[in-house]
């Protein structure tokens, strides 16, 4: 009831804004989350001597750490995976000893941009239920290449092949590659670096503002 007696109803996302409009009824209008670019691009590196990939979130099968780990353990290239968070899985994930894995528990909102701007990847292998990709947007601020699955919140901002590489969910093989072919390819990775760092801009505090400044504007002339 109390949607309906609202002037104008918004949304983080396409995918948001058809679950609010299923349920809740009335049309809403889409205005995601924003980033705070600087935070991310202005962040201090972490120190690494070779090519790092990290994840970030919780440890639980849908965030895909499982599918990462087994991708991983295939690689056959010279680097590091930083695993940021903790969760159920934890032990469970540490118990199978992939090589060159540093499990790095919960961190600061600095050392996890420190870590974002250091790194060479960021892999969001998760297997559904993202309304948003805000951590993608996060990454690509900070200048790294992104390997995402192709599920319908992470395709609210990114691209395959233009912004980011897409796999399907759960299909380590697919993941491995996609990996292997960044750390093989260094015009590749620069190109999505470029395009991502244009992409995140679209999603600034300040274009947010401007967004949501319309918005108001358009209630208060609604009445």
């Amino acid at each position: 009831r109390a949607s309906r007696e609202l002037t104008i109803r918004t949304a983080v996302s396409v995918d948001a804004k058809a679950l609010a409009e299923q349920f809740l009824g009335g049309t809403f209008v889409v205005l995601p989350n924003g980033v705070d670019i600087a935070k991310f691009s202005d962040a201090t590196p972490t120190a690494t001597d070779r090519p790092a990939v990290i994840f970030v979130g919780r440890h639980e099968p849908r965030k895909g750490l499982g599918c990462l780990l087994d991708a991983w353990s295939e690689i056959d290239r010279d680097g590091v995976l930083w695993v940021v968070g903790d969760g159920p899985q934890t032990s469970e994930l540490k118990a199978r000893n992939v090589a060159n894995v540093e499990w790095l528990g919960r961190i600061t909102d600095e050392q996890l941009a420190s870590r974002l701007k250091g790194a060479t990847i960021f892999c969001a292998p998760s297997t559904g239920q993202e309304s948003f990709g805000v951590v993608l947007l996060e990454a690509m601020a900070a200048g790294t290449a992104v390997v995402a699955s192709d599920i319908s919140g992470y395709g609210n901002v990114a691209t395959n092949r233009d912004n980011a590489l897409l796999t399907p969910a759960g299909d380590a093989a697919s993941l491995r590659g996609a990996l292997r072919e960044i750390l093989d390819s260094d015009a590749l990775r620069e190109h999505l670096v470029r395009q991502g760092v244009a992409r995140a801009s679209e999603f600034s505090l300040s274009r947010l503002a401007e967004r949501f400044v319309s918005v108001y504007e358009s209630a208060i002339s609604l009445g």
